[in-house]
């Protein structure tokens, strides 16, 4: 049960630090070996787990009265490569890194036994970084190409959290930004049903999508990630 407002704002600041894991699938549009045009992307989850090299994913956040600040950090990289018919070129690998940050601050609205809600707004920080090479073959010849773009996209952002009985809550969040800043749009959603195991520890199963279309000359990035997510929260 949440504290009265009033008594919220009089205690000191909580911490917590969550821990999780996202099996997303990836769908869209990206670019590719210039000049060449963009390419479909359809990977499921499982295309994505065999190539993945490993990833990095967390949140923490700081609540000090009716505030909190949040951080979110997640890295992957992914490599896959391929045999090429043919005598003059041997192989090809791809590398593919991608990593976002984003910083975000919430107002809680409003708070009782049920319902928390927060808005707020934040930044989320992208960047991908990709690297083809092709193997040389009957010439010895060999191609190496690089790519990298990084952009900062402004969101707003909101939070409604129910509680729905004993250790059992319900967590909507979501955000929506980017406004020509950094990409035409981003946004993200997220749905997920919490346990709390005990004080320190609570438990969560949920989905998640995250959407951004970046366009930049003949760079294109225009991808929506989504799948289920596991995590658990450690608060201290």
């Amino acid at each position: 049960m949440s504290a009265p407002p009033s008594l919220i704002q009089s205690v000191g600041p909580s911490f917590s630090f969550t821990g999780y894991g996202w099996a997303s699938a990836l769908h869209g549009r990206a670019s590719t070996l210039p000049p060449l045009p963009a390419a479909k992307v359809d990977l499921s989850f499982g295309d994505i787990l065999k190539d993945l090299n490993g990833g990095l994913m967390g949140v923490a956040e700081m609540r000090l009265g009716n505030w909190g600040f949040i951080a979110d950090a997640m890295f992957s990289q992914v490599t896959s490569g391929a045999t090429l018919p043919g005598p003059y070129f041997s192989s090809l690998k791809l590398r593919s890194q991608t990593l976002t940050l984003q910083a975000s601050m919430l107002y809680r609205l409003y708070s009782d036994a049920t319902f928390d809600l927060d808005l707020g707004a934040g930044l989320r920080f992208w960047n991908l970084d990709n690297r083809l090479t092709i193997g040389p073959g009957a010439l010895n010849l060999s191609i190496k190409h690089s790519e990298a773009e990084s952009w900062l996209d402004p969101v707003v952002a909101a939070r409604l959290i129910a509680r729905i009985g004993g250790p059992w809550s319900v967590t909507l969040s979501g955000d929506i930004g980017g406004f020509d800043a950094g990409s035409r749009l981003t946004w993200q959603a997220l749905g997920a049903v919490n346990y709390r195991w005990s004080e320190d520890w609570t438990l969560h199963a949920g989905y998640r999508a995250l959407h951004v279309d970046y366009r930049k000359g003949r760079f294109l990035y225009d991808t929506t990630m989504h799948g289920p997510i596991l995590a658990a929260t450690y608060r201290f």
